[in-house]
């Protein structure tokens, strides 16, 4: 029984933790590689890419420029 408590107070611990991204979107670059969709993903940070425009929400942008450059 203590397993199971332990179980679910470490689950919600956890996913009360992630980030969960809301802002308003705003440009920060002209191009998108492999690397940098491979970056937002492995680091769960959703993007636009639209006409040559790549944007992420304003309140994702520190986590951006600390993980992905």
């Amino acid at each position: 029984m203590k397993k199971i408590i332990l179980f679910v107070t470490i689950t919600s611990i956890l996913s009360a933790c992630q980030a969960n991204y809301t802002g308003e979107y705003i440009e920060i670059g002209d191009s998108l590689t492999e690397y940098g969709k491979k970056c937002f993903k492995e680091n769960q940070i959703p993007y636009h890419y639209e006409k040559g425009k790549l944007s992420v929400p304003e309140d994702a942008f520190d986590a951006v420029i600390n993980t992905c450059s």
